[in-house]
């Protein structure tokens, strides 16, 4: 009996040996593969949305050339006769990889009648000087005041010549007007997009003179009025917020693009207005009118680096990172729950579209390159 023990204890501690010696491959199938590290796509990259100080150029296409982007459209050129744009051509002319746009000479208001015509001509001298388009930046209707000390509106009349002058010139015009919707709410802390405006106090518009939706209209009528002329509505359409209008907006007027700078955080977010199944079928429709863009602004110093926004402090290495990885994730794929690219304009996460080559193609790069004449090396 004794022996029958010893026996069956022996047999019995050798399946318990055996069992251990099985039980980490057992755990190893089970266990999930890990995604493979993400790795964007090989397609080059036109950055149709920087801004680039005097200077900053070479570290500018150092930074992006890094991140795939090939080519970019310094929409800070400056304007003619001691204004930046002739420094800035030619350093483009320089370094290269780069297209610049003039930027409309505001000062020629406060000199009184006339000043949409004086301006127009210096437009011109921008387009003979090499600039290929021209940048409005959302001073027009927020900023800008006329003798009077009078908001100039985004569809003032007086200024018809500028836009005549692009279109006749065949200059795309970028034009921003407006910006976030939330920045029309008290910036309290249950504003959405308060971490960004305690950082930025006069990015606040509560209580101005003119809302986001008059801003609006404004530019509508303005894109109306000049069905010669290519405008570009920068920063998704200037309504991000809702795609259904922007789409309105794209069916009515086929002079109109849009780019997608600084606005991933915004068009990727699921809410009511967002998922990436609509937003996915809105870049399927409007393919040939969509640019991409970041909103990098570049200057010289270390610390003067703008990732489509800025924080309290300068942007580290991490953040440049985070910053490109999350985007190219957001067009390349179908992940969710993807980091921000630019957590300050809001805490939640963007899903991805997960956008097919062909389309990928011409967002990235070949949409550009069709409208401003760029030929890639």
């Amino acid at each position: 009996m004794r022996i029958f023990l010893i026996v069956a204890a022996l047999a019995a501690g050798c399946d318990a040996t055996q069992a251990h010696k099985a039980a980490p491959d057992l755990a190893q199938i089970a266990r999930p593969t890990p995604p493979p590290a993400f790795q964007p796509s090989d397609l080059p990259r036109i950055d149709v949305h920087t801004h680039i100080e005097p200077g900053a150029l070479p570290r500018a296409i150092k930074l992006l050339g890094s991140h795939h982007i090939v080519h970019i459209i310094n929409l800070s050129g400056g304007s003619p006769g001691g204004d930046g744009l002739e420094e800035t051509l030619a350093e483009a002319n320089h370094v290269g990889h780069t297209t610049v746009f003039v930027n409309p000479d505001f000062r020629e208001i406060k000199k009184g009648a006339g000043y949409g015509a004086r301006m127009a001509a210096k437009i011109k001298v921008g387009h003979d000087l090499g600039a290929r388009g021209v940048k409005i930046s959302k001073g027009l209707g927020l900023g800008y005041l006329d003798a009077k000390r009078q908001l100039v509106a985004v569809d003032d009349k007086a200024l018809d010549p500028v836009f005549e002058m692009a279109g006749k010139m065949g200059m795309p015009i970028a034009i921003h007007t407006g910006d976030p919707k939330a920045f029309w709410k008290p910036p309290t802390p249950d504003n959405e997009r308060f971490d960004e405006l305690s950082v930025h106090q006069s990015w606040s518009f509560f209580g101005a003179p003119v809302s986001w939706d008059d801003l609006y209209g404004q530019f509508e009528r303005r894109v109306a009025r000049h069905p010669k002329t290519i405008f570009i509505g920068v920063h998704f359409g200037n309504d991000p917020e809702d795609p259904v209008r922007v789409a309105q907006m794209l069916d009515r007027h086929s002079n109109l693009y849009i780019d997608t700078a600084a606005r991933v955080p915004e068009i990727g977010r699921v809410d009511a207005n967002h998922d990436a199944a609509r937003l996915r079928a809105f870049f399927e429709k409007y393919q040939d009118r969509i640019l991409f863009g970041t909103d990098v602004g570049v200057g010289n110093a270390a610390e003067d680096l703008m990732l489509g926004s800025t924080g309290a402090t300068p942007p580290g290495p991490s953040d440049v990172t985070r910053f490109f990885e999350s985007t190219w994730r957001w067009f390349e794929t179908n992940d969710q729950a993807i980091p921000s690219p630019t957590p300050i304009q809001g805490r939640w996460t963007v899903d991805g579209i997960g956008l097919p080559r062909e389309i990928l193609e011409k967002v990235y790069s070949k949409n550009a390159m069709r409208l401003l004449g760029i030929k890639l090396d």
